[in-house]
């Protein structure tokens, strides 16, 4: 025997469920389309940002060239340009190497700043 108001309730309480899982369907979807989204925003942004150093380095190296043949007019004395005596550097080459543990070199032993 069922109570005369039993239809009501079940039929609200499906109701209920079915916005529930919905709405949380719904963020799911959009957590989702946010993470592609911000990856490849990631993405874009770090090309930008790496061809605008490249862009920034070239910049700041005419810059030194103008300014150094500047200052050979206005003196009348010879400078000497990085690119003729072959001293040009690249981007990064300044860099310290850090040496990784080849066949040679025990693993153990790789620095002064090893973890002991």
């Amino acid at each position: 025997m069922t109570a005369p108001g039993n239809n009501a309730i079940l039929i609200v309480l499906a109701l209920a469920f079915v916005i529930a899982s919905g709405y949380a369907s719904g963020r799911i979807h959009q957590w989702y389309k946010n993470g592609l989204e911000r990856d490849q925003a990631y993405r874009e942004g770090y090309d930008h940002a790496s061809h605008s150093l490249f862009d920034m380095a070239m910049q700041n190296r005419a810059t030194r060239e103008r300014s150094a043949e500047a200052v050979s007019k206005a003196s009348g004395k010879a400078v000497v340009k990085l690119m003729e005596t072959g001293r040009t550097r690249t981007v990064g080459s300044g860099r310290r190497r850090i040496p990784s543990a080849g066949p040679n070199r025990p693993v153990d032993q790789r620095g002064r700043h090893s973890a002991a």
